[in-house]
């Protein structure tokens, strides 16, 4: 069974994901260490919409 998210939960996810690649882009043009800052926050945008995707339902959980 899918699942569907509302607009709002759709739009916010998306707009997540993309601040992520956005980070990781500009991180390919900056110093080690302000790079790995840059790729740390994408990731934890990246964590932030998994996590959204899962307490509404539409994402798979990950097994511990």
């Amino acid at each position: 069974m899918k699942i569907v998210l509302s607009p709002e939960i759709t739009r916010h996810i998306r707009v997540l994901n993309q601040r992520a690649a956005s980070l990781r882009a500009q991180a390919r043009d900056l110093p080690e260490l302000q790079a790995k800052t840059y790729r740390r926050r994408a990731a934890e945008l990246e964590l932030e919409a998994w996590a959204i995707e899962v307490r509404s339902g539409a994402g798979e959980p990950v097994a511990a």
